[in-house]
């Protein structure tokens, strides 16, 4: 793990100009913007202790190109928007030496515009959506094995049981439409065939059962009308005590007829 802090951030820094001896041990800043806040703010807390324990391991061993690294990591809130103007200043302002990309593929889709733009070198740690590489981008390395290959292994097991038909439901976001694509992609030439129902639209963190009527969450009345299951956590609580009130009689009477 160490290894490879050091080796993704000597990459980094790689076109940093060696400076002249009054710079030698100045640190070398690499810039970056973070989900700590917002939707993102775990994951993104993830990658900021990742950096900063980056940071520490590098410096442990001498550094970079000789000399210490230090992380100058900015909040985005987990906002796209907030991310590039976050970037615009670390490289123009700042002008730190250099950067590394943001939490997820959203805000790192928006930051590489910026970093194309002045030919700032990025890695991006923490992207997996293809998509965001087949823009032409020169400056931009991607480090995690692509989304679109996710559920490989289970589209494989599916078709070695015999499957026929998979469903999908997909959020609204670059990470899940890229998983949802490759899914269907890969069902194409494993043999099941694919469905894709819908979305759900980001930041709705109800369960939507919209593949196949009758399972999951849901049940059917005896008139066929859907319903979710007895109990379930989407019945209303004054509904989920009548039913265990009548689940509790039925037993009852069984037990006594």
């Amino acid at each position: 793990m160490r290894l490879k802090s050091l080796s993704l951030v000597t990459l980094a820094v790689a076109f940093v100009v060696a400076a002249g001896p009054s710079l030698a041990q100045q640190s070398i800043r690499i810039g970056a913007s973070i989900a700590i806040t917002g939707r993102d703010m775990v994951q993104g807390g993830y990658v900021r202790e990742g950096y900063l324990l980056c940071q520490k391991n590098v410096n442990e061993k001498g550094g970079a190109l000789g000399r210490p690294i230090e992380f100058v990591i900015r909040d985005d809130g987990s906002d796209p928007k907030t991310a590039v103007g976050l970037y615009e200043k670390l490289i123009a302002e700042d002008k730190v030496d250099a950067v590394m990309g943001p939490y997820g593929s959203a805000s790192t889709n928006a930051v590489a515009d910026v970093t194309e733009k002045y030919r700032k070198f990025m890695i991006a740690p923490a992207a997996g959506t293809t998509s965001i590489w087949e823009k032409g981008r020169k400056y931009l390395v991607m480090v995690l094995s692509p989304l679109e290959g996710a559920t490989e292994g289970t589209i494989d097991l599916a078709a070695r049981n015999g499957l026929k038909t998979i469903a999908l439901i997909t959020v609204d976001t670059l990470p899940a439409k890229a998983v949802a694509k490759g899914a269907l992609d890969l069902a194409k030439k494993k043999g099941p065939a694919g469905r894709l129902p819908g979305d759900v639209p980001a930041g709705h963190h109800r369960f939507l059962h919209r593949a196949q009527q009758g399972q999951g969450d849901q049940t059917r009345s005896p008139r066929g009308e859907l319903r979710p299951r007895r109990g379930h956590r989407d019945n209303p609580p004054d509904e989920r005590s009548a039913l265990r009130r009548q689940d509790a009689e039925r037993n009852t009477r069984s037990r006594l007829s």
